[in-house]
């Protein structure tokens, strides 16, 4: 008489194999997944600064100026109302945008700041994919259309670790920023050393900053100049141009806080002047110079830095 024989199981090799298959398809689903999204919030960015950039030129068109930075110079703008009142919390009579969106995480905002008394103005965005249009996914409109800031131009970007000269930082998944561990003092600057500067021009440097620790610690951002040798010109004041922030200082800890030409009341740095006193003009005879971050000055405490721009209108 004939035993049935009973069907063959799985061995133990090729339940792992199914289960590593199983393993890597659902990881490549995932990446997938999250790559997905990220380009769904980059166009979503684009969508809402080409909605704000319109708002504003219809409220310039009507009044001839664009409207004020609202409150502080460093002000969210997001869930504002764009109106002949201009960017508020309440709306006038003739509304151009009811709401200004907000970016699609909630520690990102976009960023607004009146230049020239409203003659000009720039909207700052920040994609998290790189674009061909916006290099280094950075968004900065102007009334002229994109106007990539001087680190995108010279091919810098301010997330990558190896751009930070002189000074250890990291870079923090958590926060998508960089961090800088106690007193440190880093540099930014293109392959060629240096920034061209034309001091007839209007130059601006911002950042947004978050301490941890300690809120004691000051922050200094700016510049070092040089004249046409390379040589180092006197700096406004001390050994470098402070006119980013000097020795600001956050209101608490774990908040990002924004500096935008802090040095110098938000005005641009223009001009020439021999009078080191004076924050918003460069000395006589700058030809270039180097972006210069002071952190945690001078002691113990973790700052992080992101969304760095030096520009010109």
């Amino acid at each position: 008489m004939f035993q049935k024989e009973s069907p063959s199981a799985f061995t133990l090799i090729e339940l792992l194999v199914v289960i590593s298959i199983i393993a890597i398809l659902s990881t490549l689903s995932v990446v997938a997944l999250n790559n997905a999204r990220s380009k769904a919030r980059d166009a979503r960015r684009l969508s809402d600064i080409k909605q704000i950039n319109l708002a504003l030129e219809l409220y310039y068109n009507e009044f001839g100026i664009y409207p004020a930075s609202p409150g502080a110079i460093d002000s969210n703008i997001a869930g504002l109302c764009l109106s002949d009142l201009g960017i508020s919390s309440t709306c006038g009579a003739v509304v151009y945008l009811q709401k200004i969106p907000n970016d699609p995480l909630n520690n990102v905002d976009y960023q607004y700041r009146q230049l020239s008394g409203g003659v000009n103005y720039r909207l700052f965005a920040q994609l998290e994919n790189n674009n061909f249009e916006y290099p280094g996914g950075v968004i900065s409109m102007g009334p002229n259309g994109h106007s990539p800031d001087l680190l995108i131009a010279n091919d810098i970007d301010w997330r990558d670790v190896s751009n930070w000269k002189n000074c250890t930082v990291a870079w923090d998944n958590e926060l998508e920023a960089i961090e800088i561990i106690n007193y440190q003092v880093c540099m930014l600057y293109p392959v060629t050393g240096y920034f061209p500067i034309d001091t007839s021009q209007r130059y601006y440097v911002s950042l947004e900053y978050l301490t941890r620790d300690s809120i004691t610690r000051n922050l200094y951002l700016g510049t070092r100049s040089y004249d046409i040798n390379k040589n180092s010109v006197q700096a406004h004041p001390g050994s470098y141009d402070y006119f980013g922030a000097a020795a600001a200082r956050p209101t608490s800890t774990n908040v990002w806080n924004k500096v935008m030409n802090k040095g110098v009341n938000g005005q641009p740095r223009t001009g020439e002047s021999a009078t080191t006193s004076i924050y918003e003009m460069w000395h006589p005879g700058t030809q270039f110079a180097k972006i210069i971050i002071l952190a945690n000055h001078s002691g113990v405490q973790k700052t992080y830095i992101r969304n760095l721009k030096f520009f010109t209108e």
